[in-house]
């Protein structure tokens, strides 16, 4: 049996396979709900020294941060961390600021459940957006945030994660299904075990989130904000997507099941036909903003 070490290699060069693809499709959506983010954290960022992102993809974060701060912040540091270092060269290659741009920035290969190369105590603001959400081992994942983050009350960890099974609400207002819930139907018809085991279902409600923060931050202190966008997709590039990403059971399964999630799938965008896959597809997100000050170990 692989060890834990072997497959969390394994699956960093999956996103490392993946990152052109993450880069051209799903990137488009969380920089819309980090440009939130960074709109939430805006006098925090200003007054911040040194900020870490952790699993920061292809740079999601840093491309909000830029727009919202075109010359950065004078004096401060923004180090990008991710396990897979094939999304850090793509970050490189797409994070482009100008000569005048004043924060450093920093890329660094880290395994967010440790964070070695991170001294202690020595972040202001910790932010992940979608993904602490992804990693198996939350609790070292916490201690690794808690362990780097500044002592003071007023350190911050700040966290993006999916909302699911909304998308009836969503339909019954008039907008696109759920693209969290497009992502989950597929899954569940190949493999319903590993998507009710899946970690990231434990970040997908505000009730969840406030339950694995609640010894680690001080009462009052949590703020968790929902933010819905809606994207235009071509069924085709969506699927593409879906059955080439690391964290779905599609890649492995047989040609019969791929055929038959596929189908479900062809269903649950058109509603049962009503509309066409040739044409353009509006996809609602929702995403779970949480803001938690005073973070600390337990």
């Amino acid at each position: 049996m692989a060890s834990s070490a072997t497959a969390e290699t394994n699956k960093a060069d999956q996103w490392s396979d993946q990152a052109e693809l993450y880069s051209n499709q799903a990137a488009r959506l969380t920089e819309l709900h980090g440009a939130d983010l960074v709109s939430i954290l805006k006098d925090d960022i200003l007054q911040a020294k040194t900020i870490l992102d952790v699993g920061c993809g292809t740079g999601a974060f840093a491309k909000a941060y830029m727009q919202q701060f075109p010359k950065g912040v004078p004096g401060q540091t923004l180090i990008l961390t991710d396990l897979s270092e094939g999304m850090l060269e793509k970050a490189k290659e797409t994070i482009n600021p100008g000569s005048d741009f004043q924060t450093k920035l920093v890329f660094q290969v880290e395994d967010g459940t440790t964070l070695a190369g991170i001294a202690d105590h020595s972040i202001d603001v910790v932010v992940s957006l979608f993904g602490v959400f992804l990693i198996p081992d939350t609790t070292s994942t916490l201690n690794a945030i808690g362990r780097v983050l500044k002592k003071e009350p007023s350190n911050i960890f700040a966290n993006a994660s999916w909302m699911f099974d909304v998308s009836e609400y969503f339909a019954s207002r008039g907008f696109g299904v759920s693209l969290q819930d497009v992502f989950k139907l597929p899954n569940e018809i190949i493999d319903p075990n590993q998507v009710s085991a899946a970690i990231f279902l434990n970040w997908s409600t505000q009730t969840n989130i406030q339950e694995l923060l609640a010894d680690r931050v001080g009462q009052g202190k949590l703020r968790c904000y929902p933010a819905i966008h809606n994207t235009v997709w071509e069924f085709e590039n969506l699927w593409t997507m879906l059955s080439k990403n690391p964290m779905s059971a599609i890649p492995n399964a047989s040609e019969e099941d791929v055929a038959k999630a596929k189908k479900a799938l062809e269903e649950f965008v058109t509603h049962n036909g009503a509309l066409s896959l040739d044409e353009p597809m509006m996809l609602s997100t929702a995403s779970i903003l949480t803001v938690a000050r005073g973070f600390r170990n337990v």
